[in-house]
């Protein structure tokens, strides 16, 4: 902004002396022209006809400025031996030359064979008559004169902004450190630590304490507001396992025991069944993701057998998968690919993207398990057949009870992605979905490759 203000002070500049050059050249034109009037005026006697006008005023004849007085229909008199010293172009008639409109200090400037001249006229009285004079300066030089200086001084400006610009830039850095290194320390804060991590006020410039402090401020009620969000999300799933498990125990139970039920009371026993599961796996993973983020969670990193886990997940899933189930050529314990984090954990992400595919593709098309390995990372692949997943909700439906576009349909409640991503994360791993090699979505278990352990 700075060097746009400089850019302006010296476009302004430029054309303010413009102005004031043209208005200078006018101002010296209207003097030149009253010198003739008063040298006319103060001969004695005064010359009396047109002729001797004409040989006074061929008298004041210069190579840049030409007087000459008309007759009454307008016509220049006497003025051809003038003309020769002067340097209008040959063939041009003063007759034609257009006339200045309005009072008598009026400058017209007239261009006439790629010249440029400054024309004027005006009226006095000599011995009792009145008597045409017309003057014509010839300011060309002038103007490529103005124009040079225009270019230099435009040369000038540009060298002088450089050069502005070469020096602010050190100063401007060197003023905005303090800031920039704010902003670093905010990024460093996170949800983890929130409760730990403030800016330091007293290692602030004076400018930016007021800020620091407010930041801190925030960050107090934020961790405050997180604490009590977390206790309560923790609270109410221990509190809301017990009766679900019974709920759900209880109509197993009857649904198993009770012969005498009818057909819609056994289907609303299955039902009141189902839904107990449904939240009890809702409550579970709110617990699992409040002892994440609280740290309660021990996540051992330790090498672990990926194929051996993908093929313990594929056989405790594939009779409710009704056959979907492809475990690849290369995803099997024979492949005896390693990776660090918790076998446990692992199995629980798997398990949870093959359900979650088989809820969203609920077609006949086929889950394809497979593992991609290299020396430092592992990629366990879950490719199913449905509808994918649009490109600006592929990092929503990670978040906390974000869902996509096709899940107004299908039951859920947008958790299950949420502790996949947070498990993995906590494991050093990550989560992803991209498109299917044929259609439908491709979500993807990254973790760091490992060596095996010994004895393995």
């Amino acid at each position: 902004m700075s060097l746009l203000a400089v850019l302006g002070g010296y476009v302004l500049l430029i054309a303010a002396t413009a102005l004031l050059a043209s208005q200078e050249r006018r101002n010296q034109h209207r003097a030149t022209a009253a010198s003739v009037r008063q040298v006319l005026l103060a001969r004695s006697p005064a010359p009396q006809r047109l002729d001797a006008i004409s040989d006074t005023l061929a008298q004041l004849i210069s190579p840049n400025f030409l007087a000459w007085a008309e007759t009454d229909q307008g016509i220049p008199y006497g003025a051809a031996p003038q003309i020769r010293l002067f340097s209008i172009p040959t063939g041009v008639s003063l007759a034609r030359l257009p006339r200045p409109t309005g009072g008598p200090d009026q400058v017209a400037v007239v261009r006439v064979g790629g010249l440029t001249f400054l024309s004027s006229g005006e009226q006095i009285q000599l011995g009792g008559q009145t008597v045409r004079l017309r003057f014509l300066e010839d300011i060309t030089q002038k103007l490529a004169q103005q124009r040079l200086l225009l270019i230099l001084l435009s040369a000038a400006a540009g060298i002088a902004t450089l050069f502005t610009g070469l020096l602010l830039r050190p100063v401007l850095l060197r003023g905005l450190s303090p800031l920039d290194e704010l902003g670093q320390r905010m990024q460093t804060i996170s949800t983890d630590s929130l409760d730990s991590q403030r800016v330091l006020v007293a290692a602030q410039p004076t400018e930016l304490a007021p800020i620091a402090l407010a930041f801190n401020d925030l960050l107090d009620r934020l961790s405050a507001s997180w604490e009590r969000q977390r206790g309560f999300a923790n609270g109410v799933s221990h509190e809301l396992r017990t009766p679900i498990s019974l709920i759900r125990n209880y109509a197993s139970s009857l649904r198993r025991r009770s012969n005498d039920l009818s057909d819609q009371q056994a289907e609303q026993l299955a039902l009141i069944e189902t839904e107990a599961n449904r939240m009890g796996k809702l409550v579970a993973d709110l617990l699992a993701l409040t002892r994440i983020e609280a740290h309660r969670t021990l996540m051992p990193y330790e090498p672990f057998d990926v194929a051996q886990a993908i093929e313990r997940v594929a056989e405790r899933l594939r009779s409710r998968c009704y056959g979907r189930l492809r475990v690849c050529p290369g995803a099997t314990q024979s492949a005896r690919t390693f990776a660090l984090g918790d076998a446990d954990r692992f199995e629980q992400c798997l398990a949870n993207l093959i359900e979650n595919a088989q809820k969203y593709d609920p077609g006949a098309g086929p889950i394809q398990l497979r593992l991609d390995a290299s020396l430092d990372r592992v990629v366990v692949h879950v490719i199913d057949s449905g509808p994918g997943v649009p490109d600006n909700e592929k990092a929503l439906i990670f978040e906390r009870f974000g869902r996509g576009r096709h899940s107004s349909a299908v039951p859920g409640s947008g958790v299950g992605l949420a502790v996949v991503r947070a498990l993995m994360e906590a494991m050093g791993g990550s989560v992803s979905v991209a498109d299917g090699p044929e259609g439908g979505a491709d979500f993807q278990l990254r973790l760091k490759g490992a060596a095996p352990l010994l004895g393995a």
